[in-house]
């Protein structure tokens, strides 16, 4: 099978995008279709950025075969050498070769022989944007795991569309004697499938985002160094200039206006943008969504010791800190963690009123574990109300030092 079908999808048609009239201006030849096995790309023609616009794959689940990874880069010659950034812009720098069309996702075939040519395939220039070394190798390496193992589907075939987007500072790369290239503030990624519980089109949508800057100037609130959200299709169109089929719009789960939401979905603010660390955070069609409050109520998760000096059970702790206004009560309050397990508050403080410019460590956090390999801290009010939300990677993780959520900028800030 080769490229991109628009009738992979059981009963439904998906066309290619469109593109708005400023992306119009920057799609090579007009938009020119480059085919490959299961997959097809629209490249970017302009010369700061040599990525693709979009690539669109179709995943068989039945199909899928192991295959070994080659790493074998190439330039695809049909597009030519100038519309590409090839291994000078990934080199001796913390940017990857990011597929936009996975490798494991796109090897399928009749005989192994079959998928391993396809696998292969994946490594042109052109299925690759620059992204950086921790986002690729965990949010979007997870993302994608998330679709290659997608289990909503009547019959294992699932249709993706993935790509970059920019934003109006982004950062730079250039190799010694090379054109400068744009580093993409973030990717999205559009996953439609066929239901099995209604047996029709279902999408979900995501966009992570790489630049912090661009995270602040999309968001507005600095203090989140979470990247990853399911969104509305229309924030992604807002972001890349495509334009999606009538039929993604309506079978994505989130609104972009308030027109059509209903009380039991408990939909807080549009357009939605839902922060995703696991895959249950992810949101199904009619799903109520969970109360944040995290804009009204100023206390933060300002610092954990996730790594103490020792043995962890009991030398653990977390750092809560009021930047508000008002003393707050803390009773009935919880933290929890990526496993959402809970821990009430009041086992762990004597006194639950909690001062502005005031800040308590809360100790003893059994049967909460903070991962040394990465986790998420979450923190609820009494009624179940969302107040903050902080992740850490691995790097971020030293020996009896505690990680730090909150910095001066974003005391300024609030």
């Amino acid at each position: 099978m080769l490229g991109y079908r628009q009738d992979f999808l059981k009963g439904i048609t998906l066309l290619l995008p469109s593109f708005s009239t400023e992306l119009s201006q920057e799609v090579l030849n007009v938009g020119k279709v480059f085919d490959y096995p299961n997959y097809s790309i629209i490249m970017n023609s302009a010369s700061e950025k040599r990525s693709a616009v979009i690539v669109c794959l179709n995943i068989d689940q039945s199909n899928l075969k192991n295959t070994t990874r080659s790493d074998a880069w190439k330039i695809d010659n049909r597009i030519g050498f100038d519309y590409q950034l090839d291994n000078a812009y990934y080199a001796s720098n913390p940017w990857d070769r990011g597929h936009m069309a996975k490798r494991t996702s796109a090897a399928q075939g009749e005989t192994a022989r079959d998928a391993q040519y396809a696998a292969n395939e994946t490594f042109y220039y052109s299925n690759s944007c620059l992204q950086h070394e921790n986002l690729n190798r965990d949010e979007w390496r997870g993302l994608e795991d998330w679709v290659f193992d997608l289990d909503l589907d009547t019959d294992g075939k699932i249709t993706s569309f993935s790509g970059p987007f920019y934003g109006a500072n982004d950062r730079t790369v250039r190799p010694s004697g090379r054109k400068t290239a744009l580093i993409p503030a973030g990717f999205f990624k559009i996953v439609c499938f066929i239901n099995k519980s209604t047996n029709s089109l279902d999408v979900r949508a995501f966009i992570i985002y790489q630049d912090e800057d661009a995270l602040r100037d999309k968001k507005g609130r600095s203090r989140y160094n979470n990247l990853h959200y399911q969104v509305t299709v229309s924030e992604i169109e807002a972001l890349t200039g495509l334009r999606f089929d009538n039929r993604i719009y309506q079978a994505n789960p989130l609104y972009y206006t308030g027109d059509h939401a209903t009380a039991e979905e408990n939909v807080s603010h549009f357009p939605e943008n839902i922060e995703i660390a696991k895959p249950a955070d992810i949101l199904a069609k009619g799903q109520p969504r969970q109360t944040v409050n995290d804009d009204i109520v100023d206390i933060f998760i300002c610092a954990a010791l996730v790594d103490p000096v020792g043995t962890d059970s009991g030398r653990e702790w977390v750092s809560l800190i009021n930047l508000g206004a008002t003393e707050i009560d803390l009773t009935g309050w919880q933290l929890s963690d990526n496993s959402d397990t809970t821990l009430a508050l009041t086992a762990l403080i004597d006194d639950t009123i909690l001062q502005p410019g005031c800040s308590v460590i809360l100790r003893k956090l059994s049967p909460l574990r903070l991962s040394n390999k990465g986790d998420i801290i979450k923190l609820y009010d009494q009624q179940g109300a969302r107040i903050d939300w902080v992740n850490y990677t691995e790097d971020m993780v030293q020996k009896g030092k505690p990680v730090l959520f909150l910095s001066p900028r974003d005391t300024l800030d609030i």
